[in-house]
């Protein structure tokens, strides 16, 4: 099952957790002999976490805002930057409705349409920005709704530990043509083959961390598809943007080479120019994949000085899958970061970075290693568990799952994360003294800009979680 995703509140805010499983909707009765026909689903799900977060990180965000606190009080006429003390325990509780359905006439012409809408309850204000638990402080991506060519205000009301917020995530209406197909309007548009990793999605990407894959958020575009035979396809793309230079496409072509599914693609997104490749097959008893993006970042696009290649970098990712017996489902997967940095004194950087922020990019440093193991006890009963390294650090995050479902409309999850590897050092932030940020000095810049981190995951928060959806 695809489930949301939702942002941190703010920089340095910890992420809460998530869970469920694909929905069963009925289909209301088909008119016109078959050949129109509706479709309405919906769901209730109801999410209670609690965190624990790293002694270190909290120590260092307190020292950091009681300095901030005595320079505004020394010295009004100046501007300090803004940041918030992390608790070290809290607790959410999530409420999310989401209702969506498919209108298809003559089997010619398909409207479809979602709105979810999320309200969280949490016992500290950085806790209510977010409904997945388990991602890297100090940031994760927001998934915001940056591919829209028109949106609205998510937030319907904020006030300190209650947020609540909705989103027409899907509004479309795709058209069968004699030769192919054409969709207009807010859809989802995903790719790749990485089974934690996705470099070439960038447009509603999953993060690892997430357990909820249910519900992939739209993105504003145009997309025409052209079956070229029965195994090949053509997807060209327009992702329109108020700003000229903004304006973004997609040329992805796909066919099957040999028993192996290959696609090749070439995008501007944002201000990003990006290739891409992937491939999947079966080689034996083991599924394989493999999957790469190379990136140009391009500067000066808003036309004030000469365009160039600011920055450029490579991610990607193989991995595999066996089936050992019937019901254990086992997978490596090595992902490849060349975005990021090289030590943890760079970490807090990357994630701050406008790729991340906007949900494209995930991982702060270069080498990761992710385990999976997937046991079936019953057709309905399941426990998932999967480890996410970051080789370099070295520093780790488990995350074990339980999955039930009860009379396929009622799903209960339950599980955690655990975090393993060195936590954030509170030391260099606590040493500061007034006169280090009032004349940001180096001792200052230093500090702020690393919080203290020594390994990724080690910053990440302890946390346990469950679940109840319940679909119509």
């Amino acid at each position: 099952m695809r489930g949301g995703r939702q942002p941190a509140a703010a920089l340095c805010a910890a992420i809460l957790a998530l869970t469920p499983r694909a929905g069963r909707a009925q289909d209301a009765p088909a008119s016109g002999g078959g050949e129109s026909n509706l479709e309405i689903h919906a769901f209730y799900k109801t999410l209670g976490a609690g965190v624990r977060m790293p002694t270190g990180l909290v120590g260092g965000t307190e020292a950091l805002q009681t300095l901030r606190d005595e320079a505004r009080l020394a010295y009004p006429e100046l501007t300090f930057p803004e940041g918030d003390a992390l608790p070290q325990y809290g607790a959410s509780w999530t409420h999310s409705v989401r209702a969506w359905g498919r209108l298809l006439l003559k089997n010619r012409v398909e409207i479809s349409a979602g709105w979810q809408l999320d309200a969280t309850i949490a016992s500290d204000p950085a806790l209510t920005g977010a409904v997945g638990l388990g991602g890297t402080l100090p940031v994760t991506g927001s998934q915001k709704a940056s591919r829209r060519l028109v949106d609205f205000d998510h937030q319907l009301a904020d006030g300190g530990g209650f947020l609540l917020q909705h989103n027409l995530d899907l509004l479309a209406v795709k058209v069968t043509l004699p030769r192919g197909e054409i969709v207009v309007g807010r859809q989802v548009l995903s790719w790749g083959t990485g089974q934690l990793w996705n470099p070439t999605d960038l447009l509603s990407p999953f993060a690892p961390t997430d357990v909820d894959r249910e519900v992939r958020h739209g993105v504003d575009a145009v997309r025409y598809s052209l079956p070229l035979s029965k195994t090949s396809l053509l997807d060209i793309l327009w992702l329109p943007q108020k700003q000229g230079w903004a304006q973004g496409g997609v040329v992805r072509g796909q066919a099957n080479f040999r028993g192996f599914d290959v696609s090749l693609s070439a995008a501007k997104y944002v201000s990003d120019v990006v290739f891409g490749a992937d491939t999947a097959g079966d080689i034996g008893p083991l599924a394989v994949h493999a999957e790469l993006a190379y990136t140009l970042g391009l500067s000066n696009l808003d036309g004030n000085g000469r365009v160039d290649v600011a920055e450029q970098f490579l991610r990607a990712v193989t991995g595999l899958e066996w089936k050992p017996a019937g019901r254990w489902t086992l997978g490596a997967e090595y992902y490849f970061n060349g975005f990021g940095a090289t030590d943890p004194s760079g970490y807090v950087a990357r994630l701050r970075s406008d790729r991340v922020v906007r949900g494209e990019v995930f991982g702060a440093g270069r080498h990761y290693l992710g385990l999976s193991a997937i046991w079936k006890a019953t057709d309905l009963l399941s426990v998932h568990t999967r480890v996410l390294g970051n080789i370099v650090d070295p520093s780790a995050l488990v995350v074990p799952v339980l999955e039930y479902w009860a009379r396929q409309r009622v799903i209960v999850r339950a599980g955690g994360y655990v975090p393993l590897g060195k936590g954030p050092d509170a030391g260099p932030l606590r040493s500061l003294v007034l006169s280090d940020i009032v004349e940001r000095s180096p001792a200052f810049a230093s500090a702020s800009s690393s919080l203290g981190l020594r390994s990724e995951y080690g910053a990440s928060p302890w946390g346990l979680f469950a679940q109840l959806g319940v679909y119509f």
